[in-house]
């Protein structure tokens, strides 16, 4: 006998005692008209149900001898008047109904369960195959797999046409045509669904015979499995209130937090918190990768991923849509990583539905991907997967590359693979030469420069520069974790044997001593929330002196006792409103115990007393566009202009300035636009921090003379620019005659003998190995999100860094076991725990 029908026979078994009750206080006041109703009305429940349990059982039954029993009593009840005998009468009806209750429930045998499967599309099986692998094993149940027909609609939400995905199932999934199964005539005791929205979906539609609003007459059990996974947290808000809710019976959540979710949609009762079966068969795809790309895939995929490493791309419907101003040149960009890469290999997997989706609502785009498309199949760049099956795809996978709102995501961090989200504005390269290393302040000792690079991957790292050979090398790594932002330090400098990191981006005053080998951080006091906190530092008296460029205060720290002072008040009158808005520059000169701060913003000069810490405040002139560097040269002041090719001369004696202007073939108004100046002789040497024209300038007449560096530099060195900038990140004098500058464009370390005019360049890289390294370093440490899955942003490593961590291997940082993902210690699949769970649902009801 079916469940159902047990289940009906019981629930009107129930209603006739209930029946019986009313009877016996009809007895009591004499309403013989309405007992005769009732009880006939109960005879007929018994005749119905001796009726149905001959049709299931065949003849000769003692539950349906007990029935015709239990009319017999019934009709005696309604012609006596006696009520005591009536009271008898009653009592022996109720004790036959419940036996007859009891042999329909132990010795009527129940047939196996009905479980249908309804999928729409191939690529979303996957979230019911290991409950009905579960229900298929059963041997309660006969399970059955309809793949539903479905819609495509148009721009105007108009259908467009008929489609059906019932041959791209796996082959061992045994498929039965949507027209060859009745759910009417069937009437299956559990349904399971992964499409909740009915009639709501402006993309697609299954026929309007299979809404839940249909499916339900025909079944007590109406199961929504969710075809996504999503990470730890509520259940995403486009999925929170659909029409299917309403008629489930069971929705199947992964944890606590999306169940929560729920509640101001559905009730308690329906919430099933289990987890997703799509992990089960994720675990069980991983577990014969080997066996997949041996047998399961095209023989083109096979000969395209040999020996590398391969990423998913994936593009979702809502990405595409979202973003339709950047989202083809974004998808070009993306593209572009991959054509002449040896070592790794790009699998282009789109959302099924981004066709239909585009031709159906961005119909002006949908031509240009189609010939996107066409040209990365055409040209072979990669593997375009237009499969029903993304766990395939994403065991095959090494990382995951695509939007954070795919739940392919999730596929990634159940199996424990680097994910990384991009940024759909991000459609140019951001970082040409990453091997450059960048870098503008220094110490030397003898023949040898020491750095800290200014690269973000390299925050901790010591290198050393030998001048004489132009070779470039390792020295240590600073103990500590390296800041998440480019040039963490702005400078270094060392007193006796410390070695001392001036902080540039949000860190501390970072002090390393080289024979105790330990590093000290010193807390600053106030918010490091703006970018450019000190420019460099000076020494003074066994101290030094932080010259700020955006921090309100300058800060002295003792090198022997490491306390530190910071001085406030006299840096007050120059701050700005913003707190990363420049109030020095690189405008700053030692002058015995008095330290020389010249302005950015305006004609104002801070003097500041470094034994005694009193200042004053001097005016320049009437120069209110500010300055960008200065030097003393024993009699005078020469200050540069900020955002101006100007140079001021300024005696402090007498107050008295003059300025010279000079041309150089810069953007005058480009932002930050300063000039180095040296003092060389009799002249001034000045150098464009845009330019590669380097200006002599005639210290008593103010005429000038221009030295175009640009072809030196270029000659010396034919690697690719790094940028479009051609002028000095910085330039000082070695000795009398040598002048070291480092160069924008090419991050090079060049010598410049101004007695012989001999020019060399030197390239300060790293190696490829190197450099691979220290990016590791960096994505794990601190660009790696710890959300879930744990994951990368393209806000912090480009394309380019992350293909290359990919290809390097030993991404081992990305395995854990995420508990919003319900992976069961014991290995039990989650498709098992469905199936139990609603399998007890319904027995339990009977």
């Amino acid at each position: 006998m079916r469940v159902r029908i047990k289940k009906e026979i019981k629930s009107m078994i129930q209603s006739m005692l209930k029946a019986h009750g009313y009877v016996e206080k009809l007895l009591q006041s004499n309403q013989i008209a309405e007992i005769k109703e009732i009880l006939g009305q109960c005879q007929d429940c018994a005749i119905y149900i001796g009726k149905t349990i001959e049709e299931s059982e065949g003849m000769g039954t003692q539950a349906v001898s007990r029935l015709e029993l239990y009319c017999e009593q019934v009709y005696n009840i309604s012609i006596t008047r006696e009520r005591k005998k009536s009271r008898y009468l009653k009592k022996q009806a109720d004790a036959i109904l419940n036996k007859v209750e009891q042999e329909v429930d132990n010795e009527i045998t129940t047939e196996r369960l009905k479980v249908v499967f309804l999928p729409y599309t191939a690529s979303m099986w996957d979230c019911m195959e290991t409950v009905w692998e579960a229900a298929v094993k059963d041997r309660e149940c006969d399970a059955f797999v309809v793949p539903l027909p479905y819609y495509e609609r148009n721009s105007k939400g108009n259908i467009e046409k008929s489609c059906y995905e019932g041959k791209e199932f796996p082959e061992y999934v045994p498929v039965i045509p949507y027209e060859k199964y009745s759910i009417e005539k069937e009437k299956p005791d559990i349904i399971y669904i992964h499409n909740p929205y009915d009639a709501s979906n402006y993309v697609t539609s299954v026929y309007p015979e299979y809404y839940s609003s249909n499916l339900k007459k025909y079944t007590d059990m109406l199961v929504y499995i969710p075809y996504f996974i999503s990470g730890h947290g509520a259940f995403p808000e486009t999925h929170r209130a659909l029409p299917a809710y309403l008629y489930m019976d069971k929705i199947i959540v992964q944890d606590d937090g999306k169940a929560k979710s729920l509640l101001n949609c559905v009730s308690e009762e329906k919430i099933a918190i289990i987890g997703s079966p799509k992990v089960d068969r994720l675990l069980k795809l991983n577990k014969h990768k080997k066996s997949i790309i041996d047998k399961e895939i095209p023989q083109i995929w096979k000969e395209r991923i040999k020996n590398k490493k391969v990423i998913l791309f994936n593009v979702s419907v809502s990405g595409i849509l979202q973003n339709s101003e950047y989202a083809l040149d974004k998808i070009r960009y993306v593209l572009s990583f991959f054509r002449n890469r040896k070592d790794v290999v790009l699998l282009w997997r789109p959302h099924p539905l981004i066709e239909a989706t585009l031709k159906s609502m961005r119909l002006e785009l949908y031509n240009e991907y189609v010939e996107i498309k066409k040209s990365f199949i055409k040209n072979e760049e990669g593997i375009f997967d237009e499969s029903g099956d993304a766990g395939i795809a994403s065991v095959i996978a090494d990382a995951y590359l695509g939007e954070c709102s795919s739940s392919l995501v999730h596929y990634f961090g159940v199996l424990g693979k680097p994910v990384c989200y991009m940024n759909w504005e991000i459609i140019e390269e951001r970082q040409k030469e990453r091997e450059f290393l960048s870098f503008t302040n220094y110490f030397i000792e003898g023949e040898e420069l020491f750095f800290v690079p200014s690269n973000a991957a390299l925050s901790r790292e010591l290198y050393k520069f030998n001048l004489s050979e132009g070779t470039t090398e390792k020295i240590m790594t600073f103990p500590g974790t390296p800041g998440d932002k480019g040039q963490c330090y702005s400078g270094i400098k060392k007193l006796d044997e410390k070695i001392v990191l001036i902080p540039n981006y949000d860190e501390d005053i970072y002090v390393y001593d080289c024979v105790k080998r330990r590093a000290i951080k010193i807390v600053l006091s106030e918010s490091r929330d703006c970018e450019l906190l000190f420019n460099n530092a000076v020494e003074y008296n066994g101290k030094l002196f932080f010259i700020p460029q955006c921090y309100p205060a300058i800060v002295s720290l003792d090198m022997q006792t490491l306390e530190v002072c910071e001085f406030k008040e006299c840096i007050k009158p120059f701050l700005r409103i913003e707190s990363n808005e420049y109030i020095f520059i690189s405008a700053f000169v030692k002058k015995e115990e008095r330290l020389y701060l010249a302005s950015c913003n305006d004609n104002r000069m801070l003097i500041f007393n470094m034994e005694d810490s009193n200042y004053e405040i001097k005016q320049i002139g009437n120069y209110l566009y500010g300055f960008g560097n200065m030097i003393y040269d024993g009699e005078y002041f020469w200050l540069t202009a900020y955002k101006k090719n100007s140079v001021v001369k300024w005696d402090e004696e007498s107050g008295e300035t003059k300025e010279v202007t000079f041309p150089i073939d810069v953007n005058q108004e480009k932002e930050g636009i300063w000039n180095l100046i040296l003092d060389y002789k009799k002249e001034l040497i000045i150098c464009p921090a845009f330019s590669a024209n380097i200006v002599f300038m005639d210290k008593d007449s103010g005429d000038y003379r221009f030295f175009n560096a640009k072809k030196k530099i270029m000659n010396g060195l034919t690697l690719e620019d790094i940028n479009s900038w051609e002028g000095f990140m910085s330039a000082e004098f070695l000795d009398e005659e040598t002048l070291l500058c480092i160069i924008w464009k090419n991050r090079s370390i060049n010598l410049w003998n101004l007695r012989t005019n001999h020019w060399k360049s030197y390239p300060c890289r790293l190696s490829v190995d190197e450099m691979i390294k220290a990016e590791k370093r960096q994505i794990e440490k601190n660009w790696m999100a710890k959300s879930e899955p744990y994951s990368l942003s393209e806000d912090l490593i480009d394309i380019p860094q992350f293909i290359d961590y990919i290809a390097a291997g030993e991404t081992k940082a990305f395995m854990k076991r995420y508990s919003c993902y319900q992976i069961s210690e014991d290995g039990c699949p989650i498709g098992n725990k469905v199936h139990e769970y609603i399998k007890g649902k319904v027995l339990n009801t009977i």
